[in-house]
């Protein structure tokens, strides 16, 4: 078992920490893991003095423990994750232990002031994203307005309580997927993580806007998430073939068809045709203006059959003629 402990009261302490303790030769972003105790990374980035944005996409070779002190400051620390923990909360600390349960993501809210002990077994695929905010970022907030206050109190409250409900948006999901698994090719340096941490902490503060009980707006338990991300991913995978309609997708998620339609559209805010039609765009744009194929290569690798429909729905997206690259 490897342990470290360490708090989130200073973002540069804790990076020189974890180098100190897993790469101490690195000067980059990354901080790698050795081999023996895990494949993969962790980064930390300030994105302003009193904002923090801590990255962990790694595969644990070996048990690991982490500990997380409490501090005195109230501080609020947003765990977005696509891995499953089971809590058990005590009264000054979470204990939680990694399990390999699917989850299509979800978000925690956890005060500073409370510690954690995690248990991360060998094997375990770890992908999270965290934001930390300090209560010097967050005093002005309440100063403000007193039921903001208690509605981020209840948030963190029920996000423990009700761990199944807070999943994550479709626009969460990307931003997630953006920032944990990036395109090395086309990522330059670190303000690109940055803009996508200030835009997923903006969807919190949306949510806590939202916030009024423990079942709205996370009124979806994550089973029925799940379902649909596995039907979204199926329409991914099968992009070339004809869209098989919405009975079979329901019917693939064991669903009925309007439940189906429905939660669809709340988890992606498009119908499951236009999400469809919308990564066919999105993959033939990259096709074409990324990869330079002509108009019929990408017509007949993504199956389009109307070269004039195709190229009035590329504008409306793109306001750009599919053409004009050639």
């Amino acid at each position: 078992m490897h342990k470290y402990t360490f708090d989130f009261s200073d973002i540069d302490k804790l990076r020189n920490y974890f180098r100190s303790q897993l790469d101490p030769n690195s000067t980059a972003d990354r901080i790698y893991f050795p081999p023996e105790i895990g494949e993969g990374y962790l980064s930390y980035y300030k994105i302003s003095p009193e904002v923090f944005l801590l990255v962990n996409n790694y595969r644990a070779n070996a048990d690991i423990e982490y500990i997380r002190q409490p501090i005195n400051e109230k501080d609020i620390i947003l765990h977005f994750r696509k891995y499953a923990l089971d809590h058990q909360l005590e009264k000054n600390q979470i204990i939680s232990t990694y399990s390999d349960s699917y989850t299509p993501g979800n978000m925690r809210c956890m005060d500073g002031q409370q510690g954690e002990q995690v248990f991360i077994t060998k094997g375990a695929e770890v992908k999270s994203t965290m934001i930390v905010l300090k209560s010097s970022y967050t005093e002005p907030y309440f100063m403000k307005n007193n039921d903001m206050a208690e509605r981020v109190d209840s948030y963190i409250r029920y996000s423990h309580q009700h761990i199944n409900k807070f999943y994550l948006s479709y626009k969460q999901s990307n931003l997630f997927d953006q920032i944990v698994e990036p395109d090395v090719d086309k990522v330059e340096n670190y303000l690109y993580f940055i803009a996508r941490g200030i835009r997923l902490l903006e969807t919190f503060w949306k949510d806590v806007l939202k916030w009024e009980t423990e079942s709205n707006p996370f009124n979806i338990n994550s089973a029925q998430v799940g379902s649909i991300y596995k039907v979204s991913n199926y329409l991914r995978n099968n992009i070339q073939e004809p869209f098989i309609g919405v009975d079979q997708l329901a019917a693939m998620a064991h669903m009925s068809r309007t439940n189906f339609f429905n939660m669809f559209k709340e988890i992606h805010n498009q119908t499951p045709l236009e999400f469809f039609n919308n990564r066919r765009l999105e993959i033939s744009y990259n096709m074409i203006i990324g990869d330079g194929l002509s108009i019929r290569e990408v017509m007949d690798t993504l199956n389009y059959s109307n070269s004039s429909k195709f190229r009035k729905a590329f504008f409306n997206k793109f306001d750009i003629y599919p053409d004009m690259n050639s």
